[in-house]
């Protein structure tokens, strides 16, 4: 599996590399210490990113996220926009990070230990929902009035993160497209992969030429970053992962707990998926 062919990228920048290396080795929000940059290594829960708001003003925010819930996040979003410094993206960047984040983002900075990555295949549609969960089956007309009165839990839970989703890109002026193509993608590597898990459980990561699409002159600099799970540098969750696709991949509990096999390790053994028992479009 290949890391995708992208254009030129910045050259690392030491300054910013030592600022970002002190950063990933000290979690929690914090100033850094003798400089003017907020550290973010946090999940993103208001008792976190709530202390941004009264942070005094600073040169740079450095995020690195295992993420969170979608509707939370949107709220970190509006505080990133009202303290207008720029977000550096380093290290670990998944789920509402990179999906609320990101896209929020007007002066952006992609540092090259960045790994980004979308959580569930947050725009599949009812049918297509529903016979996943049902070996192909079609749902009946009841069952497609009962979702679309909200009684079909699962779904108006998956509904949810989709919803919150499409206002956060519109709000944001971001095209839709930004989750759609990541969407149908995961979706496309689901599908050709034998062995299938809930919807709510792949991850799909995000490469340079989606974010220059997407977000174009919100993009201030971007550096070489890891675009494939099988990228050299790319060290983030690979021993408890399984790729079916150069840029979709399982956590192993995940793909053991819905029956596959051939995992790395144990379910039992392997560590929970990073924003487990956050996201607001699990299913």
């Amino acid at each position: 599996m290949a890391e995708p062919a992208n254009e030129t990228f910045d050259a690392p920048d030491p300054a910013l590399d030592a600022l970002v290396e002190t950063c990933l080795a000290t979690e929690d929000v914090h100033v850094l210490p003798d400089t003017n940059t907020i550290c973010y290594n946090a999940a993103i829960f208001p008792g976190q990113f709530l202390q941004l708001a009264d942070m005094a003003p600073a040169d740079r925010i450095i995020i690195t996220s295992p993420g969170g819930n979608v509707a939370t996040a949107r709220m970190m979003s509006r505080i990133l926009d009202e303290r207008n410094e720029p977000v550096v993206i380093a290290g670990q960047c998944m789920s509402a990070c990179a999906m609320v984040l990101i896209p929020g983002a007007d002066d952006l900075i992609i540092h090259h230990s960045a790994h980004i990555a979308v959580h569930g295949i947050t725009m599949m549609d009812y049918t297509t929902w529903f016979g996943w969960r049902t070996d192909g089956a079609t749902p009946s007309t009841a069952d497609l009035m009962k979702a679309s009165l909200g009684y079909d839990f699962g779904y108006a839970l998956h509904k949810t993160g989709k919803d919150h989703m499409i206002g956060h890109l519109e709000g944001q002026h971001v095209e839709r497209g930004y989750i759609d193509d990541i969407s149908t993608r995961m979706l496309d590597d689901a599908r050709a992969w034998p062995c299938r898990v809930p919807p709510k459980d792949y991850w799909g990561m995000i490469d340079a030429d989606h974010l220059r699409r997407y977000l174009g002159d919100h993009i201030r600099r971007m550096e070489h970053f890891n675009q494939s799970w099988d990228a050299p540098d790319n060290t983030i969750y690979k021993d408890v992962t399984l790729p079916i696709a150069s840029m979709t991949y399982i956590f192993d509990r995940d793909y053991k707990a819905a029956g596959c096999d051939g995992t790395a390790i144990a379910a039992e053994d392997a560590p929970d998926s990073p924003d487990s028992s956050l996201s607001s479009h699990r299913d």
